[in-house]
């Protein structure tokens, strides 16, 4: 499982001092883009010429609301891996441990030269199975 985490700023909530629910899936990708760069692969996908790795499908689920300066722990792991797609679950919790969160983010590898789904990289592959759930 990878972990990391997050302060809940201003700019994130709304009126009454709660995280802004979009704002989650803002929290998740930077959890995601610092999963990829502390890891250890040698090519760097997101500037990839050859493969693209959109966002297929994402959802939240709400547990407790995330409030203004709290710290949020995230606790980002890979739930599903296929050919060309691969899900990732992160749990966001207070620092005493409580849930308050849940995202599930469905990522693909595309071609770019023809937009069609195309194979998990070795050197990807060998990253998400060790931080398969």
């Amino acid at each position: 499982m990878f972990e990391t985490e997050r302060l809940v700023e201003f700019s994130m909530c709304d009126s009454a001092g709660i995280l802004f629910f979009s704002k989650i899936f803002d929290l998740t990708h930077s959890a995601y883009e610092e999963f990829i760069l502390r890891s250890d692969l040698e090519n760097n996908y997101f500037a990839s010429e050859q493969f693209a790795i959109p966002l297929v499908s994402a959802s939240a689920e709400y547990l407790a609301p995330i409030g203004l300066h709290e710290i949020i722990e995230l606790s980002m792991s890979v739930t599903k891996i296929g050919k060309s797609s691969f899900q990732l679950t992160t749990i966001f919790a207070d620092e005493a441990g409580n849930k308050k969160a849940t995202v599930k983010t469905t990522h693909v590898f595309i071609s770019k030269i023809n937009s069609k789904k195309t194979e998990i990289p070795e050197e990807v592959l060998n990253l998400l199975s060790k931080y398969k759930s």
